[in-house]
């Protein structure tokens, strides 16, 4: 960055901010601009100390909240790095296991079915959009071994996404947050879920060859951006008869 503006010199809002976060809130920015892809080396402290004209204790706070957060990783020895998917991410959503509490790993595709059409209340209330605007469904069945365990609904904005659809078709085996993070330049910073036990309707019975009725894990999650905007919606319900799902928290 060629001509950076001192701190002082730039417009940072009333609100006041310790400098560290100031410097945080900028790196942010330029990886979501795309300076630095997922994966991909950051400058050192002390370029970045001088770029910003800051100390590199200040850029070294920045980094290191960065850090926690999950946004960056750093090597001893090699430098820091954005995380992406591919690279050391720790938010590896979606975890299954059997009763025994082996880790299940390779899942399957039984069916997928997507649609852009007008967002519905419930989703332009959660993912912030205006009147009018499109969203991208998905609903896919997944199985384990061979049989049917997990439905799936996701929803997210078409102008955040556009041709999703198109370029899922080509790849419908691909994890979709790494298509967001590859494709789209968009990295999922964290995500909130909420478990609860319901019964199975008619479309689950027939998916999963259960009863109308039978029980079902459902979680419900909002993905959310390096910007803390939300990015994706999803409805996952599992039968848990045989496989478990399960998150670590580190």
């Amino acid at each position: 960055m060629i001509g950076v503006p001192s701190m002082e010199e730039r417009n940072l809002g009333t609100d006041f901010q310790p400098l560290y976060r100031q410097v945080k809130a900028l790196l942010i920015k330029r990886v979501m601009l795309g300076d630095w892809k997922p994966g991909e080396a950051m400058p050192s402290e002390t370029r970045l100390a001088t770029e910003f004209r800051v100390s590199q204790g200040t850029v070294r706070k920045a980094i290191e909240e960065m850090a926690a957060e999950h946004i960056v990783v750093r090597h001893q020895g090699k430098g820091t790095f954005v995380t992406g998917r591919t690279t050391e991410s720790r938010i590896h959503f979606f975890s299954m296991s059997n009763i025994d509490h082996e880790p299940v790993v390779r899942r399957t595709m039984v069916s997928m079915e997507n649609t852009v059409a007008p967002a519905n209340k419930n989703e332009r209330k959660t993912l912030k959009l205006e009147d009018g605007e499109k969203v991208f469904r998905l609903h896919r069945v997944r199985a384990i071994d061979g049989k049917a365990v997990i439905c799936e609904d996701i929803s997210m904005a078409d102008r955040l996404f556009p041709g999703f659809g198109e370029l899922l078709g080509k790849k419908w085996r691909s994890n979709t947050y790494l298509m967001m993070e590859e494709h789209y330049g968009v990295l999922t910073a964290r995500a909130d879920e909420w478990l609860n036990a319901v019964r199975a309707g008619k479309r689950e019975a027939k998916e999963l060859d259960i009863k109308a009725g039978d029980p079902l894990l459902e979680i419900n999650r909002i993905s959310f951006g390096l910007d803390g905007n939300p990015i994706d919606m999803r409805r996952i319900r599992i039968n848990s008869r045989e496989y478990l799902y399960y998150n670590s928290v580190r």
